[in-house]
């Protein structure tokens, strides 16, 4: 009996140790996987020459080699010494164009104003007390900086701490990432990349923000009207809820187009949102901007975007404000165009509002 019970207790031993063999194996055939896939897409991101193209590059990667909720990277702006997200994974697609950090401003504004990485220790110590979106709150940051030169910054959200391994390998993508931009010796298409929206090529909000500012003052000068128009697209959840959200990407991509035709070189075009629109137009007056959008919205009937499953077609709704009638800096005269696209709404949609102490139709 003892000599049974002794077999009895080395095998159930043999079995532990066949099983964490087995386990052990999968473990090294798992990690030989992923430093193959590594360095693929080291190969792959040193290779690309466009700046768009390593973001998404660095996105994917981290993506497939960290458990991670929401990442976004995002590129620095020299000019407007901001930073804007190029590339992200997990985020509201209405938010992106929204999340535009000033140096020094939350982790991410601080990981590229002291171009070191910061996580929620380094936040508190450096005295940091707040995020400034509620939507994006990551957990850590890595700068993207090649010999002093600062690129960008890689941002990243999710549940579990990092460990060491895993903090060196983000250390290792942002140094290659910078490289790869660096390789690309082209500060304008960086430049570019960072004042645009990275779906339709339209300017983002930062840029647009800047630019009406600079108008603002210019017409202070020289006593000149400026208008904005803010166009919010009626009912774009019904289109992606129909085709799927590639082809709601699509639509987006093309109406950009459409609204480059029907605006002079000289305004701002920029993506406000998700699928909002904002345009800055110099010298004009409220009610010609407003004609020329009208215009835009009936030119649209003439485009086979297809039906949603409700039976509605595409339109959108717009608001038109101007200076100084309207407001005296971008945030008064913002919320009036806003205040005029939500009238326009009320109103059933489909049409265009100015602004005005009460707002008139079209």
């Amino acid at each position: 009996p003892k000599k049974i019970g002794h077999i009895e207790i080395i095998a159930d031993e043999l079995e532990r140790h066949k099983r964490e063999n087995y386990h052990l194996k999968a473990e090294v055939k798992r990690q030989n996987s992923m430093n193959n896939l590594f360095f693929a897409s080291m190969i792959r991101l040193t290779a690309r020459l466009n700046p768009e193209q390593i973001a998404n590059e660095t996105a994917g990667l981290l993506v497939n080699y960290l458990e991670v909720n929401e990442l976004a990277v995002f590129f620095y702006d020299e000019k407007g010494k901001r930073l804007n997200i190029v590339a992200a994974n997990g985020l509201n697609d209405n938010w992106i164009p929204k999340i535009v950090y000033e140096l020094g401003d939350g982790k991410v504004g601080l990981t590229a104003e002291k171009r070191l990485p910061i996580g929620r220790r380094e936040f508190d110590f450096f005295g940091q007390k707040r995020e400034p979106f509620e939507v994006f709150d990551p957990d850590i940051c890595y700068p993207v900086i090649y010999q002093d030169e600062l690129f960008g910054v890689i941002a990243i959200c999710r549940e579990n701490e990092f460990d060491e391994r895993e903090k060196n390998f983000l250390g290792v993508v942002s140094t290659m990432t910078a490289v790869a931009l660096n390789n690309t010796r082209s500060f304008e298409t960086i430049s570019f990349t960072a004042s645009s929206d990275p779906l339709t090529k339209l300017y983002n909000v930062g840029y647009f923000k800047d630019r009406l500012t600079e108008e603002l003052n210019r017409a202070r000068r020289f006593q000149h009207s400026v208008t904005i128009t803010i166009i919010d697209l009626d009912k774009f959840k019904d289109f992606n809820d129909s085709f799927g959200h590639q082809a709601g990407d699509q639509l987006l991509i093309r109406l950009a187009k459409i609204f480059k035709e029907h605006f002079e070189d000289t305004d701002i075009i920029a993506r406000y949102g998700g699928d909002e629109f904002i345009v800055m137009c110099p010298e004009i007056k409220k009610q010609d901007t407003a004609r020329i959008v009208g215009n835009l919205l009936h030119d649209l009937e003439m485009y086979d975007f297809g039906r949603t499953k409700t039976g509605s077609k595409i339109t959108f709704s717009a608001g038109v404000a101007s200076f100084p009638d309207d407001g005296g800096n971008v945030s008064e005269l913002i919320k009036s165009a806003d205040e005029a696209l939500y009238e326009a709404k009320g109103m059933g949609r489909n049409t265009v509002r100015i602004r005005y102490p009460r707002a008139e139709k079209i």
